[in-house]
């Protein structure tokens, strides 16, 4: 690998159509190399997600979490195995959220930090460290990223010489950063597809059998954001314990516990049938979807309901999906579409007469002035300020 002095090259000049193409192409090779390295699968989902830009403005390579640039120069400087290294590098960036997660921290101690975990969990999967002085002290294995900035940070407040980062700032904060990566999203939009494309890398990984491919911090916060957000135990309490008579029987077996004569709860004139209607518009977001599964998955987890049906809708109903008693729950994966509209959500709702509605939506949706006849909750989204004629009525906070 050669080395690459950025001092050498001339940050305003344009790259002309041929010069995209031959980097373009040779980007595409880099890519599909690091699709065929080993356990490679939740990362190579990720970066497929990723919307590449050339910027002779960086010295090396820089990510938002939802572009990666990359200066063109230094690029070419690289051999193809250290290209496939910086790449999964940038990529780890975006995976653990470092861009996320550094907050108030002093930045270039938490870059540094970043890149002694990821640059020793490189060196672990084989990947080619060689020819460039990456951060990578083997003292730092296997330590979270906070817990190794929280010890460069010390040692460097105490006056220790520590290595500054070779590369530079190589992530940056929504928001900031060269204009290649800021675009016209805002740190919000930044910060909802980041999360959103990690969520779906992970899917796919585990649905290729990858699920090894996700290092257990990224799992975690992942498992994190996939709590429920709303307390249900209070919003429900009422709504549903007024709907429910259960009853301790042992006809109907705890399936917490293996032995067989603990008594389980069944339904009798309970919670016989829930449907939970998704709007899928185009204003709800991905983090709106993450939202929607974590909650839905709560309330089968700790209701269980005879019936679970999720249906989704725009305009009309396009989606349904029917879970019983005994089905796991699976995440649905939906991308948003069109408007909004009720007319076919209210007509499913009278023709199958569940026991109680949820209706998840933004509200920026015309209701009709005839309430359905069965209990309906509303959980509304990103619209501070709607209000309904009738029904429960709950606001997720964007901040909750």
């Amino acid at each position: 690998m050669s080395t690459f002095d950025p001092t050498s090259f001339v940050s305003d000049k344009v790259l002309s159509a041929g010069e995209i193409i031959t980097l373009n192409k040779a980007l595409d090779r880099t890519k599909v190399q690091l699709f065929f390295e080993k356990n490679s699968g939740f990362l190579s989902s990720l970066i497929a997600t990723i919307e590449f830009e050339w910027d002779r403005s960086i010295p090396t390579a820089c990510t938002n979490g939802v572009f990666m640039a990359w200066n063109p120069e230094f690029f070419l400087s690289l051999n193809q195995k250290s290209r496939v290294t910086v790449l999964a590098h940038e990529g780890w960036h975006i995976a653990f959220q470092h861009m996320l997660r550094v907050g108030g921290r002093d930045f270039q101690d938490y870059n540094a930090a970043a890149d002694h975990v990821i640059n020793n969990m490189l060196e672990d999967h084989g990947f080619n460290m060689s020819g460039f002085p990456y951060l990578m002290d083997p003292a730092y294995k296997k330590m979270s990223t906070e817990e190794v900035y929280n010890d460069l940070h010390r040692k460097r407040q105490a006056g220790a010489n520590m290595p500054n980062n070779p590369q530079g700032g190589d992530f940056s904060v929504p928001g900031s950063g060269p204009a290649s990566i800021t675009k016209s999203m805002t740190p919000s939009q930044i910060q909802n597809k980041a999360q959103g494309n990690i969520m779906d890398a992970a899917t796919i990984a585990k649905m290729n059998n990858q699920a090894g491919s996700i290092p257990g911090e990224i799992q975690q916060m992942i498992n994190k954001f996939l709590n429920p957000k709303l307390p249900w135990q209070e919003i429900l309490l009422m709504f549903f314990e007024s709907l429910s008579d259960q009853e301790y029987s042992y006809k109907a077996i705890n399936r917490r516990y293996d032995d067989p004569i603990l008594p389980g709860k069944t339904n009798s004139h309970g919670l016989d049938h829930l449907i939970y209607y998704l709007d899928i518009s185009g204003s709800i977001t991905d983090k709106d979807i993450v939202r929607f599964n974590s909650e839905v998955k709560y309330i089968k987890d700790t209701y269980n309901p005879e019936k679970l049906t999720l249906v989704t809708f725009d305009t009309k109903i396009r989606e349904e999906y029917v879970f019983e008693a005994d089905d796991e729950f699976d995440n649905i994966q939906i991308t948003g579409r069109g408007g909004t509209n009720l007319k076919e959500v209210y007509q499913h709702i009278e023709k199958n007469e569940p026991t109680a509605v949820v209706i998840f939506t933004d509200m920026f949706v015309t209701i009709p002035s005839k309430a359905p006849s069965v209990p309906l909750i509303w959980v509304c989204t990103n619209n501070p300020n709607a209000t309904v004629p009738y029904g429960t009525f709950v606001y997720l906070n964007d901040e909750d």
